[in-house]
């Protein structure tokens, strides 16, 4: 039987918003928000000497959904939400209000109880000679921000179709962050439009 106790420290991962429901879908995306909140507080309500901590990537979409999840839940319960950005100026692209967009960002920032920049613990070079954020060759910062988060986690939670194998796809960054969770760490999945949730054990 799995004890969930012992469940303290959850990561999450999933699509940007192109590949989920858009920028503007703010009643799907709130629907999603409510799934997490109700997700997180069943752990929050298990008995355990370690308070709950989230950790989240910071990036649109199910990184800044999970945040907001979690940071709704402190009215209630005493909870830890941790934010590992890839690299400073992620957002520099983003537009600057809306869904996701750098204003929201700067405010979870802001409101987060530890920040961590994944690109100076693996020394990531992200700039170019002109200073400006480059491609971030391939997307290595966002792969090796998805290894930091699952180093440092007990689970990790994942929203991806329960009817595909995140072990044979082969063309998205949160079955490859799945891929490497997997054996190291429980990981439960979530439905993106169901919303139904499928736990895997480490052992499975």
């Amino acid at each position: 039987m799995t004890d969930f106790s012992t469940m303290r420290t959850i990561c999450f991962t999933g699509p940007r918003p192109n590949k989920l429901y858009g920028y503007k879908n703010k009643e799907k995306y709130q629907k999603l928000v409510d799934c997490i909140h109700d997700f997180l507080r069943g752990f929050c309500r298990i008995e355990s000497d370690e308070i709950l901590t989230v950790i989240t990537g910071g990036a649109q979409g199910i990184d800044q959904l999970a945040f907001w999840a979690a940071n709704s839940l402190k009215k209630e319960y005493s909870l830890k939400n941790e934010v590992y950005i890839p690299f400073v100026g992620q957002e520099e692209l983003w537009n600057e209000t809306g869904l996701f967009g750098k204003k929201e960002y700067r405010k979870m920032k802001s409101m987060s109880d530890k920040i961590v920049d994944v690109s100076k613990i693996r020394t990531l070079d992200v700039s170019t000679n002109d200073g400006k954020i480059k491609a971030v060759a391939c997307g290595c910062v966002w792969r090796w921000g998805n290894k930091e988060m699952v180093d440092n986690s007990q689970m990790i939670v994942g929203l991806y179709p329960l009817n595909k194998d995140f072990t044979k796809d082969r063309n998205s960054g949160t079955a490859s962050c799945l891929r490497y969770a997997k054996g190291k760490i429980p990981i439960c999945l979530i439905d993106p439009e169901s919303h139904l949730i499928e736990f895997h054990p480490c052992n499975e």
